[in-house]
């Protein structure tokens, strides 16, 4: 009996059994400071749409499974709160999650190889020492080893988008180079990909590149009207529709007006906005330093999420991408102290 077609069949059905391989999956927990009336949903972050309904009784959630086809990464949202909480994957056994309602973060995720690897990040973020440069070094290890211990495994790609607001550019790139080719294929890692090689011109250490526009009456305005003449400047990109700029827009208003006077420059640059509506915020909240509408800040500087910030140096060289708070004062201070 010729033995080979049946190995050959056997093969094939191990083959379409490891395809269609199911994912059983469960998840449970704590939650801290939760309401008995808080509706809080399981939501896969890639599609947007929702898994499960979580149930907490006594700061506990009420054990729940289900099964899928692959690994997802999802998060924890809650009614009338925007964004998702924490960011853990489902995958084969039990994740367990604790989480803080209050505060907004994750204090733990584990229970499975994957989530157990993940949690590094996020005591990292949490624990980040003062030193920006020292943190973002800390987090590319730490991301870096998970994209290498993981290359085809879906939170890896997520990451690389994560954390894209932290590494540099050219970090960015290199973590996902060690992406498994599938995952490379992916049409949102090649738009990343696209953007990132175009912020990579100008992440830190390099010279600044023009950006023209219109100024708020109208007029061309380009960004060589104030970099590289000679003063610090900063570039605060933005837009009407962004809830977080104009939370934080006070902030930035704070900055100019307390280092204006030992000669720091303040830009505002929108992102996909209409002029009138930008202007409409400008006035409503009495921005005080110039603008630049219509302008190209995402072919140019490949600013991809908002807000946004560039620090330029006297003589247009980029001092830091994407500081925000305190690591703006932080920077400014130590600038403007030496001087």
């Amino acid at each position: 009996m010729n033995k080979k077609p049946i190995i050959t069949a056997l093969l094939a059905l191990v083959t379409m059994t490891g395809l269609c391989q199911t994912i059983n999956w469960k998840i449970e927990g704590t939650v801290s400071n939760a309401n008995p009336e808080d509706t809080l949903s399981l939501i896969d972050i890639e599609e947007q749409k929702e898994v499960a309904t979580l149930k907490v009784r006594d700061g506990r959630i009420t054990p729940i499974g289900g099964t899928l086809n692959n690994p997802i990464v999802c998060g924890i949202a809650k009614e009338g709160r925007p964004g998702w909480i924490c960011a853990f994957v489902l995958e084969e056994g039990t994740v367990t999650v604790d989480i803080d309602l209050k505060k907004g973060y994750v204090q733990h995720i584990g229970g499975t190889p994957v989530n157990d690897d993940l949690m590094a990040v996020f005591s990292e973020q949490k624990n980040a020492p003062d030193d920006l440069q020292l943190s973002r070094q800390n987090m590319y290890g730490i991301v870096s080893n998970i994209v290498a211990k993981h290359p085809n495994h879906i939170v890896s790609s997520f990451l690389v988008g994560f954390c894209k607001g932290i590494f540099t550019p050219s970090q960015s790139l290199s973590l996902i180079g060690k992406l498994a080719p599938e995952l490379q294929a992916n049409s949102k890692i090649g738009m990343l990909k696209d953007n990132l090689t175009i912020a990579q011109e100008t992440e830190e250490g390099r010279m600044f590149k023009e950006l023209t526009g219109i100024s708020r009456d109208g007029q061309p305005i380009k960004l060589s009207d104030f970099v590289g003449r000679g003063k610090y400047v900063l570039t605060d990109f933005w837009a009407s529709w962004c809830g977080p700029c104009k939370a934080e827009m006070p902030e930035v208003i704070a900055i100019f007006e307390k280092y204006k006077e030992k000669g720091l420059e303040v830009i505002g640059i929108t992102v996909n906005d209409k002029p009138e509506l930008s202007d409409s915020v400008v006035q409503k909240m009495n921005i005080p330093f110039p603008q630049i509408y219509k302008s190209t800040p995402m072919c140019t500087y490949g600013v991809t999420a908002i807000p946004e910030t560039i620090l330029f140096a006297p003589d247009g060289t980029i001092l830091a991408r994407g500081p925000r708070g305190e690591e703006i004062e932080k920077k400014l201070a130590e600038i403007f102290k030496e001087q």
